[in-house]
Protein backbone atom coordinates (compact mmCIF):
# COMPACT_ATOMS: atom_id res chain seq x y z
CA UNK A 1 0.00 0.00 0.00
CA UNK A 2 1.19 3.60 -0.69
CA UNK A 3 1.07 6.16 2.03
CA UNK A 4 -2.70 8.51 1.83
CA UNK A 5 -0.33 10.95 1.15
CA UNK A 6 0.95 12.17 -2.32
CA UNK A 7 3.69 10.17 -2.94
CA UNK A 8 4.01 10.82 -6.71
CA UNK A 9 6.16 13.44 -8.79
CA UNK A 10 6.97 14.65 -12.44
CA UNK A 11 10.05 16.41 -13.27
CA UNK A 12 9.17 17.51 -16.29
CA UNK A 13 6.14 18.53 -18.52
CA UNK A 14 4.57 20.50 -20.96
CA UNK A 15 1.21 21.16 -19.87
CA UNK A 16 1.06 24.77 -21.40
CA UNK A 17 1.51 22.74 -24.49
CA UNK A 18 -1.19 23.29 -27.49
CA UNK A 19 -3.07 19.86 -26.63
CA UNK A 20 -3.93 21.13 -23.26
CA UNK A 21 -5.45 23.95 -24.36
CA UNK A 22 -8.23 24.77 -22.51
CA UNK A 23 -7.53 21.94 -20.08
CA UNK A 24 -4.39 22.65 -18.26
CA UNK A 25 -6.04 23.14 -14.66
CA UNK A 26 -8.34 20.27 -15.26
CA UNK A 27 -4.68 18.21 -16.12
CA UNK A 28 -3.48 19.96 -13.03
CA UNK A 29 -6.24 18.50 -10.92
CA UNK A 30 -6.09 15.14 -12.31
CA UNK A 31 -2.41 14.69 -11.67
CA UNK A 32 -3.22 15.79 -7.95
CA UNK A 33 -6.37 13.16 -7.26
CA UNK A 34 -3.76 10.73 -8.96
CA UNK A 35 -1.31 10.75 -6.13
CA UNK A 36 1.14 13.93 -6.93
CA UNK A 37 2.37 16.08 -4.68
CA UNK A 38 5.19 17.89 -7.14
CA UNK A 39 4.42 18.42 -10.66
CA UNK A 40 7.29 20.42 -12.58
CA UNK A 41 6.21 22.62 -15.88
CA UNK A 42 8.90 23.38 -18.29
CA UNK A 43 9.11 26.21 -20.62
CA UNK A 44 10.90 26.31 -23.55
CA UNK A 45 10.95 30.10 -24.99
CA UNK A 46 9.73 33.57 -23.78
CA UNK A 47 5.78 32.86 -24.61
CA UNK A 48 5.72 29.13 -22.65
CA UNK A 49 8.05 30.60 -19.60
CA UNK A 50 4.98 33.61 -19.38
CA UNK A 51 2.17 30.81 -19.46
CA UNK A 52 3.97 28.38 -17.29
CA UNK A 53 4.82 30.66 -14.66
CA UNK A 54 0.83 32.06 -14.66
CA UNK A 55 -0.14 28.05 -14.41
CA UNK A 56 1.95 27.40 -11.79
CA UNK A 57 1.05 30.27 -9.34
CA UNK A 58 -2.95 28.66 -9.25
CA UNK A 59 -2.02 25.48 -8.05
CA UNK A 60 -0.07 24.53 -5.09
CA UNK A 61 1.50 20.94 -6.35
CA UNK A 62 3.01 22.65 -9.78
CA UNK A 63 6.05 24.31 -9.83
CA UNK A 64 7.64 26.32 -12.80
CA UNK A 65 10.94 25.50 -14.54
CA UNK A 66 11.64 27.98 -16.82
CA UNK A 67 14.30 27.74 -19.59
CA UNK A 68 14.89 27.82 -23.68
CA UNK A 69 14.99 24.66 -25.34
CA UNK A 70 17.70 24.06 -27.45
CA UNK A 71 16.21 24.59 -31.14
CA UNK A 72 14.72 27.63 -29.75
CA UNK A 73 18.39 28.75 -28.57
CA UNK A 74 19.86 28.73 -32.07
CA UNK A 75 16.69 30.21 -33.89
CA UNK A 76 18.81 33.00 -34.97
CA UNK A 77 21.50 30.93 -36.69
CA UNK A 78 19.60 28.29 -38.45
CA UNK A 79 19.50 27.78 -42.18
CA UNK A 80 16.36 27.60 -42.92
CA UNK A 81 16.38 27.56 -46.46
CA UNK A 82 17.98 23.89 -45.47
CA UNK A 83 15.41 23.26 -42.97
CA UNK A 84 13.92 20.08 -44.17
CA UNK A 85 11.52 18.92 -40.64
CA UNK A 86 7.90 18.25 -41.47
CA UNK A 87 7.44 21.50 -38.67
CA UNK A 88 8.43 24.96 -39.01
CA UNK A 89 11.67 26.62 -37.84
CA UNK A 90 11.38 28.15 -33.96
CA UNK A 91 10.65 31.96 -34.25
CA UNK A 92 13.37 33.86 -33.93
CA UNK A 93 13.66 35.78 -30.09
CA UNK A 94 16.34 38.42 -28.32
CA UNK A 95 17.91 34.95 -26.62
CA UNK A 96 19.96 36.71 -24.48
CA UNK A 97 17.36 38.97 -23.46
CA UNK A 98 15.42 36.02 -22.35
CA UNK A 99 18.21 34.59 -20.00
CA UNK A 100 18.37 38.06 -18.50
CA UNK A 101 15.16 37.65 -17.89
CA UNK A 102 14.83 33.86 -16.39
CA UNK A 103 17.98 35.24 -14.25
CA UNK A 104 15.59 38.42 -12.55
CA UNK A 105 13.14 35.92 -11.91
CA UNK A 106 14.67 33.04 -10.60
CA UNK A 107 14.01 33.00 -7.38
CA UNK A 108 10.12 32.33 -8.53
CA UNK A 109 11.29 28.86 -10.19
CA UNK A 110 11.91 25.79 -8.79
CA UNK A 111 14.88 24.85 -11.61
CA UNK A 112 16.10 26.16 -14.90
CA UNK A 113 14.71 24.36 -17.95
CA UNK A 114 14.15 23.37 -19.90
CA UNK A 115 17.72 23.71 -21.67
CA UNK A 116 20.32 22.09 -22.86
CA UNK A 117 21.45 20.53 -26.16
CA UNK A 118 19.81 19.13 -29.53
CA UNK A 119 21.69 16.84 -31.94
CA UNK A 120 18.64 15.28 -33.31
CA UNK A 121 16.96 18.09 -35.30
CA UNK A 122 19.89 20.63 -35.28
CA UNK A 123 23.07 19.19 -36.41
CA UNK A 124 25.39 22.11 -38.11
CA UNK A 125 27.92 23.53 -36.57
CA UNK A 126 26.93 27.09 -36.27
CA UNK A 127 23.74 26.00 -34.51
CA UNK A 128 25.30 23.53 -32.01
CA UNK A 129 27.99 26.44 -30.74
CA UNK A 130 24.95 28.88 -30.35
CA UNK A 131 23.33 26.04 -28.51
CA UNK A 132 26.59 25.47 -26.41
CA UNK A 133 26.83 29.20 -25.66
CA UNK A 134 22.84 29.49 -24.80
CA UNK A 135 23.25 26.24 -22.04
CA UNK A 136 26.78 28.01 -20.69
CA UNK A 137 24.41 31.02 -20.12
CA UNK A 138 21.79 29.35 -18.15
CA UNK A 139 24.52 27.34 -16.23
CA UNK A 140 25.66 30.44 -15.00
CA UNK A 141 22.15 31.99 -14.08
CA UNK A 142 22.06 28.34 -12.33
CA UNK A 143 24.95 28.49 -10.55
CA UNK A 144 24.29 32.10 -9.55
CA UNK A 145 20.62 31.36 -8.03
CA UNK A 146 22.05 27.83 -6.64
CA UNK A 147 18.80 26.08 -9.20
CA UNK A 148 19.16 22.66 -10.30
CA UNK A 149 18.98 22.35 -14.11
CA UNK A 150 16.52 20.40 -16.21
CA UNK A 151 18.61 19.16 -19.18
CA UNK A 152 17.44 17.74 -22.88
CA UNK A 153 20.33 16.21 -24.54
CA UNK A 154 18.65 14.32 -27.49
CA UNK A 155 21.62 12.69 -30.17
CA UNK A 156 24.31 14.88 -27.26
CA UNK A 157 24.44 13.59 -24.25
CA UNK A 158 27.91 13.02 -24.06
CA UNK A 159 28.44 17.04 -24.85
CA UNK A 160 26.05 18.07 -22.40
CA UNK A 161 27.29 15.68 -19.70
CA UNK A 162 30.69 17.38 -20.72
CA UNK A 163 29.60 20.87 -20.32
CA UNK A 164 28.28 20.52 -16.94
CA UNK A 165 31.54 19.20 -15.89
CA UNK A 166 33.89 22.56 -17.55
CA UNK A 167 30.68 24.67 -15.75
CA UNK A 168 30.44 23.43 -12.57
CA UNK A 169 26.90 22.54 -12.23
CA UNK A 170 26.23 19.60 -9.35
CA UNK A 171 22.73 19.78 -9.42
CA UNK A 172 21.05 18.54 -13.06
CA UNK A 173 17.80 15.72 -14.14
CA UNK A 174 18.86 14.60 -17.35
CA UNK A 175 15.03 14.76 -18.81
CA UNK A 176 14.08 11.44 -20.65
CA UNK A 177 17.19 10.17 -21.21
CA UNK A 178 17.89 8.27 -24.13
CA UNK A 179 21.43 7.96 -24.47
CA UNK A 180 24.05 4.69 -24.31
CA UNK A 181 23.34 2.93 -20.72
CA UNK A 182 27.27 2.94 -20.00
CA UNK A 183 26.87 6.72 -20.18
CA UNK A 184 24.24 6.91 -18.04
CA UNK A 185 25.60 5.06 -15.21
CA UNK A 186 28.59 7.75 -15.69
CA UNK A 187 26.35 10.44 -15.31
CA UNK A 188 24.27 8.83 -12.49
CA UNK A 189 27.98 8.64 -11.01
CA UNK A 190 28.65 11.95 -11.37
CA UNK A 191 25.79 13.00 -8.82
CA UNK A 192 23.17 13.73 -11.68
CA UNK A 193 19.95 12.41 -11.76
CA UNK A 194 17.99 10.88 -14.81
CA UNK A 195 14.14 10.60 -15.50
CA UNK A 196 11.99 8.03 -16.62
CA UNK A 197 8.84 8.62 -18.40
CA UNK A 198 5.35 6.17 -18.53
CA UNK A 199 6.36 4.73 -21.94
CA UNK A 200 8.71 2.11 -19.69
CA UNK A 201 5.39 0.37 -19.50
CA UNK A 202 6.50 -0.40 -23.41
CA UNK A 203 9.61 0.57 -23.89
CA UNK A 204 12.59 -1.53 -23.46
CA UNK A 205 15.02 0.99 -23.19
CA UNK A 206 13.51 2.59 -20.17
CA UNK A 207 12.90 -0.48 -18.59
CA UNK A 208 16.64 -1.62 -18.74
CA UNK A 209 17.65 1.82 -17.71
CA UNK A 210 15.10 1.56 -14.38
CA UNK A 211 17.10 -1.96 -13.93
CA UNK A 212 20.79 -0.62 -14.04
CA UNK A 213 21.01 2.47 -12.90
CA UNK A 214 20.84 2.99 -8.73
CA UNK A 215 17.67 3.90 -7.32
CA UNK A 216 18.90 6.56 -5.76
CA UNK A 217 19.42 8.89 -9.19
CA UNK A 218 16.37 7.93 -10.48
CA UNK A 219 13.32 10.55 -10.96
CA UNK A 220 9.83 10.21 -12.97
CA UNK A 221 8.61 12.38 -15.18
CA UNK A 222 5.80 12.28 -18.43
CA UNK A 223 7.20 15.08 -21.02
CA UNK A 224 3.38 15.67 -21.30
CA UNK A 225 1.86 15.51 -23.83
CA UNK A 226 4.89 12.84 -25.22
CA UNK A 227 6.06 9.87 -23.97
CA UNK A 228 2.89 7.93 -22.73
CA UNK A 229 2.57 4.84 -21.93
CA UNK A 230 -0.60 3.82 -24.02
CA UNK A 231 0.66 4.28 -27.99
CA UNK A 232 -1.02 7.16 -30.05
CA UNK A 233 -2.50 8.73 -26.73
CA UNK A 234 -1.99 12.33 -25.16
CA UNK A 235 0.32 11.52 -21.96
CA UNK A 236 -0.17 13.34 -18.90
CA UNK A 237 1.11 13.82 -15.18
CA UNK A 238 -1.35 11.87 -14.18
CA UNK A 239 0.68 8.93 -15.96
CA UNK A 240 2.95 8.69 -13.08
CA UNK A 241 2.25 6.15 -11.32
CA UNK A 242 1.89 3.78 -14.01
CA UNK A 243 6.01 4.59 -14.90
CA UNK A 244 7.02 4.22 -11.50
CA UNK A 245 4.27 0.60 -11.46
CA UNK A 246 6.33 0.06 -14.36
CA UNK A 247 9.99 0.75 -13.01
CA UNK A 248 9.41 -1.39 -9.80
CA UNK A 249 8.17 -4.04 -12.23
CA UNK A 250 11.59 -4.01 -13.96
CA UNK A 251 13.35 -3.78 -10.75
CA UNK A 252 11.54 -6.39 -8.84
CA UNK A 253 10.86 -4.21 -6.15
CA UNK A 254 7.89 -3.19 -3.81
CA UNK A 255 5.89 -0.13 -5.70
CA UNK A 256 5.70 1.44 -2.64
CA UNK A 257 9.43 1.79 -1.81
CA UNK A 258 10.47 2.62 -4.84
CA UNK A 259 7.63 5.38 -5.03
CA UNK A 260 9.29 6.53 -2.26
CA UNK A 261 12.93 6.52 -3.14
CA UNK A 262 11.70 8.52 -6.03
CA UNK A 263 9.37 11.49 -3.94
CA UNK A 264 13.67 11.42 -1.36
CA UNK A 265 15.47 11.90 -4.90
CA UNK A 266 12.96 14.47 -5.57
CA UNK A 267 13.14 16.19 -2.41
CA UNK A 268 16.95 16.04 -2.78
CA UNK A 269 17.42 17.71 -5.57
CA UNK A 270 15.02 20.28 -5.72
CA UNK A 271 14.41 21.00 -1.71
CA UNK A 272 10.45 20.30 -1.71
Amino acid sequence: MLPPSNPYVDVHCHLIHPQFAGEEDAAAVRALNAGLGNVIVNGLEPQSNRHVMALCARHHHLHAAIGIYPVDACAAVIDREAWSHPFDPPAIFDVDAEIDWIDSVADQIIAIGECGLDGYWVKDAKAMAEQERVLRRLCAVAKKHDKPMILHTRKAEARTFEILAEEGITRADFHCYGGKLKLGKRIAEAGYYLSIPPVVERAEAFQRLAQELPLDRILTETDSPYMGPDRGERNEPANVPRGVAAIATARGEEVAAVAAAIRSNFRTLFGR
